[in-house]
């Protein structure tokens, strides 16, 4: 369902901070530096933080084939396909018969 989700649970000596996205399955933790979770010493800076990653969450961009600039994502996923089976270079096409 598109529910969301933010909190702080007390976890190993300090708080964590918890988000669900409606994209999400479960909650997950504020993530620091090497992929680990934040701990935060009070519930209250947790809570601060969860706080910001949400707005930060509404206020980014939003993800879906009609907000991609150039087309949809059947055209992104061709035009990387392209570039994949010609190894990345520009093949030039000429029509025969065509003015130029």
């Amino acid at each position: 369902m598109n529910e969301f989700g933010a909190y702080a649970v007390e976890k190993r000596g300090g708080w964590w901070g918890m988000l669900r996205l409606a994209r999400d399955a479960k909650p997950k933790p504020i993530m620091g530096e090497g992929d680990t979770p934040i701990v935060f010493p009070d519930e209250l800076s947790a809570t601060k933080a969860v706080l910001r990653h949400f707005v930060a969450y509404f206020n980014g961009n939003i993800v879906a084939s009609r907000e991609i600039a150039g087309g949809t994502i059947r055209d992104a996923r061709r035009a990387r396909a392209e570039r994949l089976f010609r190894n990345g270079k520009e093949i030039e096409v000429e029509r025969e018969g065509a003015a130029a």
